[in-house]
């Protein structure tokens, strides 16, 4: 097959991309921390755990000794820098008045975290509580921080990012107000996966290729509905039981499909029963999504709800992502140059998939 130069140029371009983006794609581990934030008379509890791998990131010189871990010793050596970058910056503001931190103690959490503790004192017991997590400047872009504020009434949860750091709060209204945030935290854990996104491009390029119409829209709907089928049902059982397979058996898995359904869509002259394999490789991605969720540390009555949130925030995502890419490519699949251009973007995708599967078994 003789291909035009545009369509030349289109691959150079999509493997140029490819490789701009997997530094960036890296094993899609999302760091998350948790704070647990008490209101005691005219002050504020609070503790927050996080990974020490983020901590070392967000506090320039905390492994004094460079060995990549933390020791007891090096937490008390930086009790000052720990107060800087985390409690000073975290502000609290009780019924508009600014509350004064200090850093009750900072310990190891086994086996790869740190617990920090601190007290607010503030001019009054407040009746509104402002928080504004201002660390989130010093992680990760795609940090989480889930806060959960402890009411005599009920507890109160906010999932926090750097696009939103702040949250208000009345300290005499009590129950879960966080169920759009997981909904926004599913949304967002799928927009931000190049892998998932890879995936599902190449699912929509697979359904375009196929001639007949009729053949075309049931094959695009079996497949995307297997897909959702199966890492709804993984997403569920990974939650719900605390247990998965793990990031370094299932990255690597995500990033193979990625690559297998790209390379199908070069060799494969039928997508007809594609939903065979969709369903499983939806199984495997919904292990990833529980990645944004089960670090959460969400109680079991808290679960169901956390679920339902979560996963309407991924389908979303997805539904989102489909009708940017789909009206474009129907319009497009008439002209004669499309095939093989799809066709190179799939090529892509499998070089994509390749290079991550490297990355997360390295």
């Amino acid at each position: 097959m003789r291909l035009e130069p545009r369509i030349l140029a289109a691959a150079c371009l999509t493997v140029l991309l490819v490789l701009g983006v997997t530094r960036s794609a890296g094993a899609h581990v999302i760091g998350v921390s948790r704070g647990e934030y008490t209101p005691e008379g005219s002050g504020l509890r609070v503790e927050i755990t996080l990974r020490t791998d983020d901590a070392m990131l967000a506090v320039p010189g905390l492994d004094a000794d460079g060995d990549g871990r933390l020791s007891q010793v090096e937490l008390d050596r930086a009790h000052h820098a720990l107060k800087t970058v985390f409690f000073d910056v975290l502000a609290v503001d009780a019924s508009g008045q600014r509350c004064t931190p200090s850093l009750d103690g900072a310990a190891l959490d086994a086996p790869d975290g740190m617990r920090l503790r601190a007290s607010y004192a503030c001019p009054e017991a407040p009746s509104t509580l402002h928080l504004r997590f201002g660390f989130l400047d010093r992680l990760p872009s795609d940090h989480r921080h889930l806060a959960t504020v402890h009411l005599p009434e009920g507890d109160v949860d906010v999932l926090a990012v750097l696009a939103r750091p702040d949250f208000t709060v009345e300290v005499g209204s009590g129950g879960s107000h966080g169920f759009l945030s997981l909904v926004r935290g599913g949304f967002e854990h799928i927009l931000s996966g190049p892998d998932h996104l890879a995936f599902l491009l190449a699912l929509v390029l697979g359904g375009t290729l196929v001639p007949d119409r009729r053949t075309r829209v049931g094959a695009l709907v079996a497949m995307l509905s297997a897909f959702t089928v199966g890492h709804s049902a993984s997403l569920v059982l990974a939650t719900l039981s605390g247990i998965t397979p793990g990031s370094r058996l299932i990255e690597p898995a995500v990033a193979l499909s990625v690559a297998y359904v790209g390379a199908e869509n070069l060799f494969a002259r039928s997508v007809r029963h594609r939903w065979m394999l969709t369903l499983p490789f939806g199984f495997v991605h919904g292990f990833a999504f529980a990645a944004g969720l089960l670090p959460l540390g969400l109680t079991r009555s808290q679960l169901p709800l956390a679920l339902l949130g979560f996963n309407l925030g991924v389908e979303a995502g997805q539904l989102l992502v489909l009708a940017i890419l789909l009206p474009p490519l129907i319009l497009l699949r008439s002209q004669r140059w499309y095939r093989p251009s799809a066709r190179a973007l799939s090529a892509g995708i499998v070089l994509a998939g390749l290079v991550w599967f490297v990355q997360r078994v390295a």
